[in-house]
């Protein structure tokens, strides 16, 4: 979600190039290439299965930016499912109606979030996914609560991020070079409600060798004490 202004991280800069050729009817080879590339390391099918969703399933892209995992969403949960794809800037958005357009997924809602509401209703997903989103997110308190309470009961929470320089640092510290620890993820996570099920601090590395880790929660099966 693009709350903070900041550097455009290199895979973005070629999603974002990869729609713009699209709505113009050119998609060279080297650009599917480069998405080709993207799928090889972001592991995609190590992250639907993370989600636990399939054909039916609805699931968020809460900072879905260009539409990258929304594209990959739409197709694992089919023709029955939905996906929400939020973000709050309006060339965000632009980005992603015409993604759904061009690639006819008729499955996916667009939805104009706020920095601290997502905009998602109530108990109706299976599932959450926030990818590099989450230390952008300035009322990340707030962001989790919309969340957790879109969340069916056992419904998960996908978060993945670059991992940062020294994870010990204060959270504005990390906040700063744009990227923030598992660690520091997980203890956010849990006192907004969610419980974690798993964290893998080194899931996947991109092309330019940055690493990014991933963590999955839930939100708990029987009602507990309120986050």
């Amino acid at each position: 979600m693009t709350i903070r202004h900041s550097p455009i991280a290199p895979h973005r800069c070629v999603r974002l190039l990869a729609i713009l050729l699209l709505a113009a009817g050119l998609l060279p080879a080297e650009v599917r290439a480069q998405r080709s590339d993207r799928d090889a390391w972001q592991r995609v099918p190590d992250v639907m299965a993370a989600l636990a969703i399939g054909t039916g399933s609805r699931v968020a892209d809460v900072g879905a930016g260009g539409g990258y995992f929304t594209a990959h969403l739409a197709r694992q949960v089919g023709a029955d499912g939905r996906v929400l794809a939020v973000e709050i800037g309006e060339r965000e958005l632009t980005q992603l109606r015409r993604l759904a357009e061009d690639e006819s997924l008729e499955n996916i809602d667009v939805i104009r979030g706020e920095v601290d509401d997502p905009r998602l209703p109530e108990q109706s997903l299976n599932a959450v996914l926030v990818v590099d989103a989450y230390h952008e997110m300035t009322e990340h308190e707030a962001m989790m609560a919309g969340i957790y309470g879109a969340l069916e009961p056992g419904g998960r929470l996908v978060i993945m991020d670059l991992a940062p320089p020294d994870a010990s640092a204060s959270r504005d510290r990390q906040i700063e070079s744009h990227r923030i620890g598992i660690d520091l993820v997980a203890r956010e996570v849990e006192v907004a409600g969610f419980e974690v099920l798993d964290r893998d601090p080194e899931f996947a590395r991109s092309g330019s060798g940055r690493g990014q880790w991933m963590l999955v929660a839930r939100r708990p099966v029987r009602p507990g004490p309120p986050p």
